[in-house]
């Protein structure tokens, strides 16, 4: 088995012929077949089938073909990461995130880095937080903001926030004109819930079950955003993150504080290395000051009280 058997297997199954595989890699069609019966021979695997004189993939050719996959996304990753080595030599900052913090905290963190540092590049991905422990332990990314307790070993951690859940409601919803929602006002509404892939899902279970609130969500998913937009279609009732909240609608979506209440919780994990990368010291100080901006924002906009319902940090508890 050689690179070249796997590269042109890859192009097969892609691309859906031998033909279309051979006009990539500038060959002939005999030629690629050549290459996809020694590949079989080394795996002892049949690939491919014809049927009616099409071309498909066997159910160990599909198998095989995930791993291949998988294997060249880590070669174009090193590709990508020489290429910004050669580029970027004036400096870059490289971020991972969970989807609420990517979508709503650090655009504005990003734009207030860049103005203060235009000549670093700044890389953002959203992962899960198996993924960005992952990378953030071997350093492959500088720093990482999760909304889960972190878990992976060679991380620093330091705490982002601590803040109460909130009910997220339709602004027309009749429990909007009320300035706190007992769990019991919950029972018999249509619930949109973080899913039990969110470590807060167990906590909210709790309150909602001493409340003898057991109806059945009609929604469940992990992303606050996404419950923050399900709630403005009128779907339902939500408990979310209040930052979630950020760059929405009063007039279409209400935040109302929850009694009794959980936590939310965000951490930010950099790789443990021999000295701070002050690059990323300052993001981080950027990251904290935009995350107090912002809750203080919120609190203003939907009149809550600045003490004992939206706090930070370790005045939360």
């Amino acid at each position: 088995m050689n690179v070249r058997q796997i590269e042109a297997f890859r192009l097969v199954v892609l691309r859906g012929s031998m033909t279309a595989a051979a006009e990539e890699l500038h060959t002939s069609q005999p030629a690629i077949s050549r290459l996809i019966a020694e590949l079989e021979s080394a795996l002892g695997l049949q690939l491919f089938t014809r049927n009616g004189g099409r071309l498909q993939v066997t159910e160990a050719g599909t198998a095989f073909y995930r791993d291949v996959e998988r294997s060249f996304v880590g070669l174009e990753m090193l590709e990508q990461s020489a290429r910004e080595i050669r580029t970027l030599a004036r400096g870059r900052l490289r971020v991972v995130a969970a989807p609420l913090l990517a979508l709503t905290l650090l655009p504005a963190v990003i734009e207030q880095f860049l103005a203060m540092h235009p000549q670093i590049f700044v890389s953002l991905e959203m992962r899960s937080d198996v993924t960005m422990q992952r990378w953030v332990s071997s350093a492959y990314c500088d720093v990482g903001f999760m909304t889960a307790s972190p878990e992976a070993y060679a991380v620093e951690t330091e705490d982002l926030f601590r803040l109460p859940a909130l009910c997220v409601l339709p602004a027309a919803h009749p429990l909007a004109a009320r300035r706190r929602i007992s769990a019991t006002d919950l029972q018999g509404e249509r619930l949109i819930l973080p899913s039990y892939s969110d470590e807060s899902r167990g906590p909210i279970d709790r309150v909602l079950r001493a409340a003898g609130v057991d109806q059945v969500p009609v929604i469940e998913t992990p992303y606050g955003a996404l419950i923050t937009a399900l709630v403005s279609r009128g779907l339902g009732i939500g408990i979310s993150n209040a930052l979630a909240a950020i760059d929405t609608s009063p007039k279409r979506i209400a935040f109302r504080p929850l009694d009794p209440s959980t936590t939310f919780r965000g951490y930010i994990l950099r790789p443990r290395l021999p000295q701070s990368n002050p690059i990323v010291d300052e993001f981080v100080a950027l990251a904290h000051r935009a995350l107090t901006q912002e809750v203080d924002g919120f609190q203003k906009k939907n009149r809550l009280k600045a003490v004992g319902e939206t706090r930070l940090s370790d005045d939360a508890d």
